[in-house]
């Protein structure tokens, strides 16, 4: 491993996730096969090999809860220099046979899995390609015991010698027991029983009676009080004791050297069992850690998209309650060269850097990570990062000549597949300077294919994505209610550093933040006041697609529910009525088209009110007409609207005030409003523009007061429009925008476009938004795509406003 690969891993705690993942790992072997990770000469070598690990490890995740597989790999130990020796003629150890023993139960059992409880086929063609074990087992089986003892009945010889060792035992303590009755009757002995000294049997002589006992004296006590004596009776015994212990320990090497010799011709395939065992082995280590922290396996691509949805940095999970853990979204694709987290201190913007890190490690290394789907992860064939602050004494380095080093030293090995991580780009000088060189290497990373993730407070950097597409911009959020950070990613948009927020939360004293305040540049806070907006309408967008998200939820549940009444999928009931519906809505577009033509050619008032009321009608009766073909198509699917309708909140109303002629009403049958024209008795005459109905009172909803003015006030607002659009005054050749805000700004421009179009008076008109950020400019052209009657548009060029400007050209006959 490089050095940059070993700082990189370093500073993203691979060390620590490795051994976490170890702790997972069941046997020795295998616990060192993910040690051997921390060298990047043990990560896969491309996508495929990349991909390959992912889809092992999704394979095993299906079979962590079956412990009959990996329970028994428990403590095994590594048998590779075992299987050498024996490859070399040597005579194993009796430990060592059963190191062997335990490996081939492990693959004894695998080879016993029926092939259908393996999911997948990479781990059922591995245990496929499992050497048969029963052979080797058989001659292990014939040496050694259940609980790992070599077998007395390992040959005959060694069945004899141990017999007659127990003969000679037997015929040892008779003579002992009588000995000690006789000897402790007379006094001699300094306590009552026998012991074994040398292999010999001996018995404890006081040291005044030593002459009372006829034998030879082995051993005497640290306390000289007494003296082990070998009887002469025993002498002969133990003589014969020896001798057999001594052929026991010739016949047991005889056994083991023959058995070495049986065993010797499945050492290849001893050997290929344990590697195929021990791989799987730190293949469940990978899944079950993935488990720990809610892991999906891994999409490797070369294409250089990075998509974790819904992601955290998987330490996370170890040092955090889950509940506690905040996960974002990152999604961004191949064209970005350069991703900048921005945002407020303490606001987990280095936590983030390190998780996209380690995502990329783990892409390499075939470990799942946190995600609600499965991520997708580019293969970098190498990494650097420049994480914390490299200031040595020692080698009389400052911060910023640390940080130079660094950046020369990755500017010099960094390649197209690389990956650079840089906590605050431009730090430890002075600002306008560091922000050049900080832009100045940027560019020159980006510029060698490799991406660049850091994190920064710089406005220069921060300005850089609105021009150039290969960078974007991503900010953690700030609670502005509680002022703490609450660790989500916003992509898209910068963030503000919330320096003085942060020191104010601290605890900073509040003289010396408000004096802080006092020092800020218009421009810094003209700056902020544009990123303070960026961050509302984002929180607002986001607001809008958690909605969303909520009512797609609401409609598949819908969706279920209906299945589930009626017995008959949505599809099935949809298809009985599509053709019914077909038609009619086919008639009510005819009828719309009809009328919206004859509403482009009217210029009274009347008759606008006129067919707006006829297309009312045509658009209440194909409702009409929908709502009966649902109900005889599809009754039960009806029935479960209608109760879902039924069942939803109903809002308190305002008191509306009593029907009478004159009284503006709403019709909820035919979608519209009118006044009411007569009343006799249960009939009621309603006026619908020119179009007159009549109705019962339970199919009218008188409005409110405050409705009857608003609606009054819409329909005046409305008659202005109109007057100024009948005769529309030829408005000035330009607009501009400087200054507005985004919504604001789109509203006028809409206005302007539409007057300079109807008055005729111009080809082409000149839009003036600035440069900005670039949202006037990117929200005027969005707009411009959506009006008809715009047939071009362009930047400004020389003498015109340069890019801070555009020429919108009029579609004319």
């Amino acid at each position: 491993m490089t050095i940059w690969l070993k700082q990189a891993a370093h500073a993203l705690e691979w060390n620590r996730f490795l051994e976490l993942a170890k702790a997972e790992a069941k046997s020795e072997p295998a616990k060192a096969s993910i040690e051997a990770l921390q060298s990047a000469e043990e990560w896969a070598a491309s996508v495929g090999s990349a991909n390959l690990r992912q889809k092992e490890t999704g394979e095993i995740s299906l079979l962590l809860g079956k412990q009959a597989l990996w329970s028994p790999l428990e403590g095994l130990t590594d048998i590779s220099s075992t299987l050498e020796r024996l490859e070399r003629g040597s005579v194993l150890e009796l430990t060592e046979f059963v190191a062997i023993r335990r490996w081939l139960y492990v693959a004894d059992s695998w080879t016993q899995i029926p092939r259908d409880e393996l999911p997948g086929n990479l781990f059922q063609k591995a245990v496929t390609a499992l050497p048969d074990p029963r052979e080797p087992l058989r001659v292990l089986e014939k040496i050694l015991t259940p609980d790992g003892e070599l077998s007395e009945r390992a040959s005959t010889r060694l069945a004899m010698i141990y017999s007659e060792i127990r003969s000679v035992k037997r015929e040892i303590g008779q003579t002992l027991d009588v000995l000690l009755r006789d000897l402790s009757q007379k006094g001699v002995l300094q306590e009552n029983y026998t012991d074994v000294r040398d292999g010999r049997y001996v018995l404890p002589v006081k040291i005044s009676a030593q002459n009372e006992v006829e034998g030879i004296i082995c051993e005497a006590s640290a306390s000289r009080q007494t003296v082990f004596v070998e009887p002469r009776e025993v002498s002969l015994l133990n003589n014969r004791l020896r001798q057999r212990q001594n052929e026991l320990i010739q016949e047991i090497f005889i056994v083991l050297s023959e058995a070495s010799a049986r065993l010797k011709p499945f050492t290849e395939e001893l050997g290929l069992a344990a590697q195929i065992m021990i791989h799987w082995d730190a293949v469940q280590a990978r899944a079950a850690l993935g488990l720990r922290y809610s892991g999906h396996t891994i999409q490797v691509t070369q294409e250089r998209r990075f998509y974790l949805p819904d992601s955290a940095n998987p330490l996370l999970w170890f040092s955090l309650r889950p509940e506690q853990i905040v996960r974002n979204t990152i999604d961004f694709g191949a064209s970005i060269r350069s991703f900048l987290i921005t945002g407020p201190n303490t606001g987990g913007k280095t936590v983030l850097l390190k998780c996209l890190g380690l995502a990329g490690l783990c892409a390499r290394t075939g470990f799942p990570f946190p995600a609600s789907a499965p991520p997708e992860v580019p293969f970098f064939d190498s990494f650097f990062a420049d994480l914390g602050d490299p200031q040595s004494i020692e080698e009389h380095l400052s911060s910023f000549a640390g940080h130079i080093l660094r950046f020369k030293q990755i500017l010099e090995e960094v390649s197209e597949h690389g990956l650079v991580l840089i906590d605050e780009l431009n730090t430890a000088t002075d600002p306008e300077e560091g922000a050049a060189l900080g832009r100045a290497f940027l560019e020159t990373v980006m510029s060698r294919g490799a991406l660049l993730v850091t994190t920064t407070h710089d406005p220069h950097l921060k300005g850089m994505a609105v021009s150039d597409p290969r960078i974007l911009n991503a900010s953690m959020e700030f609670d502005e209610e509680s002022r703490t950070p609450t660790f989500q990613l916003v992509l898209g948009i910068p963030g503000r550093s919330r320096a003085l927020e942060t020191a104010e939360r601290l605890g900073m004293p509040a003289a010396v933040l408000q004096l802080a305040h006092s020092y800020l540049s218009k421009e810094h806070r003209l700056f902020e006041g544009m990123l303070s907006k960026l961050e509302k309408d984002s929180h607002e967008a986001a607001r809008a697609r958690k909605d969303a998200v909520t009512l797609r939820d609401e409609a598949a549940k819908l969706r279920d529910e209906w299945t589930s009444r009626t017995g008959r999928s949505a599809s099935e009931l949809l298809e009985t009525t599509r053709q019914k519906l077909r038609r009619i809505l086919e008639q009510a577009e005819d009828e719309v088209r009809a009328s919206v033509r004859k509403l482009d050619q009217m210029r009274s008032r009347r008759e606008v009110d006129s067919t707006r009321a006829q297309f009312d009608h045509s658009l209440a009766a194909a409702s009409e007409k929908i709502d009966l073909a649902l109900k005889e198509e599809a009754p039960e699917a009806a029935a479960v609207l209608e109760k879902q309708q039924s069942t939803r909140p109903q809002y308190a109303q305002p008191q509306a005030k009593a029907l009478e002629i004159g009284t503006t009403v709403r019709v909820p049958k035919w979608k519209s409003t009118g006044s009411i024209l007569e009343i006799r008795g249960n009939n009621i005459k309603v006026a619908l523009g020119n179009l007159q109905i009549t109705v019962a009172p339970e199919d009218i909803q008188p409005l409110h007061e405050s409705e009857t003015k608003a609606l009054a006030e819409i329909r005046r607002s409305e008659a202005r429009k109109r007057a100024r659009n009948d005769a529309p005054a030829a408005p000035a050749a330009s607009i501009d925008l400087r200054g507005e805000r985004l919504d604001e700004a789109m509203s006028k421009l809409e206005h302007y476009l539409d007057q300079a179009y109807r008055s005729g008076s111009y080809v082409e008109v000149t839009v003036i938004h600035g440069l900005g950020t670039g949202a006037l400019r990117e929200g005027a052209r969005a707009l411009f795509n959506s009006l008809p009657y715009v047939k071009a548009y362009r930047d400004g060029g020389p003498g015109r406003g340069g890019t801070g400007a555009t020429l919108v050209e009029f579609e004319r006959p």
